[in-house]
């Protein structure tokens, strides 16, 4: 039987020229830190900037693939940084190595723009290609161009990464009960959720024509807020969580929602005493936020919920779908994803969704789910 990943491996090799200037756009779980590694070892490369997207990466994962693909003498040589940190680097470099190439920003570039980083091989690795129109130009700035790609649905399909099957439930905004605060500071009144959306989106609509556009990007941003914290949205996490059995990993759309859904969370806030005893399978459901969606391997989880999505646009959608999508025996990946009828969140959960097979994506109107 081909070992699709090894073959993979061995193509995305033979096409990288050296000195690159390319991408690979591979799903998740396909390899691509063991490529930029072999891409060092075939090139014997001396010293690299590699950059990633978090902490744990950086400290943990990366190094510990140099070791793992016996490229351990090239560690050395390696310097490993955050995006947050890369504004302040500089030096001459074999390789410059984007991972997660859709964190870069105007910002973090700027030393690989105006010469201060010198080198004349830069390689992107992405499952998800940025969709904002300058991080595009960035991209074409620094003259790359994507040499290959394997869609999350190719994986599957050539056996790499496990199949999956998304559920989208759609829930009606809560248009009964006075639970949300509105009104101004010394007229303050009560009113639904549905209400008060139906307000913000007015308000919204109000500010497209305001010539101070400060102005609309707050009004964007407080709508996008009250989703994010929808009391519908926490009531349905909850009653999904205890309507799936086995263990489940949910995603909610902010800290409070997290701590409310499960005794056990990661975040910015938390150590990762609950995560280690998730991975360890000895507490079966674990709450994150956005920690835990990117560089994490989680085996042996029945459920993963996503309670608040994204367009998509940096890619952090699909590294929270891709946690679930690690190769296993007799094993299909069980995604939810909670979207608000008749609201922008349904908007966002399209854009997240476009790029997976739409058979394998059901939508379930909460009404036809016993919860």
């Amino acid at each position: 039987m081909v070992d699709n990943r090894e073959k993979a491996f061995n193509e995305c090799l033979e096409i990288l020229d050296n000195p690159c200037k390319s991408i690979l756009l591979l799903s998740p779980r396909v390899g691509k830190s063991r490529i930029g590694i072999g891409y060092i070892k075939l090139h014997q490369l001396k010293k690299i900037l590699w950059v990633t997207p978090t902490v744990k990466l950086r400290d943990e994962d990366i190094p510990d693939e140099f070791i793992k693909w016996k490229a351990k003498k090239h560690l050395p040589g390696a310097t490993i940084v955050c995006y947050s940190s890369l504004a302040a680097q500089e030096g001459k470099y074999d390789l410059v190595i984007l991972d997660e190439i859709q964190a870069i920003t105007e910002a973090n570039a700027k030393p690989l723009l105006n010469g201060k980083i010198k080198t004349k091989s830069i390689l992107g690795l992405t499952g998800t290609m940025p969709k904002h129109e300058e991080k595009l130009k960035l991209i074409k700035q620094l003259g790359l161009k994507i040499e290959k790609e394997i869609t999350i649905d190719e994986a599957v399909e050539d056996n790499m990464i496990a199949d999956y099957k998304v559920n989208v439930l759609e829930v009606p905004m809560d248009a009964v009960n006075k639970n949300i605060k509105a009104g101004t500071k010394d007229k303050p009144f009560m009113t639904t959720e549905a209400a008060n959306y139906a307000y913000l989106s007015k308000n919204i609509a109000r500010m497209m024509f305001n010539p101070n556009k400060s102005l609309l990007q707050f009004a964007i941003l407080k709508r996008l807020r009250f989703i994010y914290t929808s009391p519908t949205k926490l009531s349905t996490a909850k009653k999904l969580l205890n309507y799936l059995d086995g263990r489940k990993l949910i995603f909610t759309g902010s800290i409070d929602h997290a701590e409310q859904v499960s005794k056990h969370t990661y975040h910015s806030k938390t150590t990762r005493d609950d995560l280690n005893l998730f991975l360890d399978g000895k507490v079966d459901v674990l709450a994150c936020v956005n920690a835990g969606g990117t560089g994490f391997t989680y085996t042996n989880v029945d459920h993963f919920i996503i309670v608040q999505a994204d367009s998509n646009k940096s890619g952090g959608f699909i590294q929270k779908l891709a946690r679930s999508l690690l190769l296993q025996k007799d094993y299909t990946a069980s995604i939810w994803v909670i979207t608000l009828q008749g609201s922008q969140d349904e908007v966002w959960v399209t854009n997240a969704l476009a790029e997976l097979d739409s058979s394998k994506i059901e939508y379930v109107n909460i009404k036809n789910l016993k919860l």
